[in-house]
């Protein structure tokens, strides 16, 4: 399971102007066994003009702890809480509608079933 929080707690991810940055994070919990996952974070159909990174953080201090990049492969064990921070760039102006406009984060196993999905809207103010 999936849970995103943004800075602002309405599910929205600010873009500080059309070439400024967001974040979000991502915590999640393994309600199954132990698995090898891939985290990844995407648009879904949408075509919008950002760059999206992502690392996998220290729960208690938001800390990468490793480098950013496009996905995240990771041993997630039965019962244990991951986080992850999600970075973005922008590339131009992102109008709000939260229903088209979103970053997608899944979860998937090695055989690319997703285990997981949450999602938040992105705009540019």
């Amino acid at each position: 399971m999936a849970l995103a929080a943004t800075l602002t707690n309405d599910g929205i991810v600010n873009v500080a102007g059309a070439g400024g940055t967001g974040v979000f994070a991502v915590a999640s919990v393994n309600v199954g066994t132990g698995s090898q996952i891939t985290v990844t974070a995407d648009t879904g159909g949408a075509v919008l003009p950002i760059a999206i990174a992502l690392c996998e953080t220290n729960p208690a201090s938001g800390d990468c702890l490793g480098p950013m990049g496009s996905m995240v492969t990771t041993q997630i064990a039965a019962g244990a809480t991951p986080t992850f921070g999600i970075f973005i760039q922008g590339g131009g102006v992102v109008a709000f509608s939260p229903g088209v406009n979103r970053i997608f984060v899944r979860f998937s196993d090695p055989g690319g079933v997703i285990r997981g999905s949450t999602s938040v809207a992105v705009r540019t103010q």
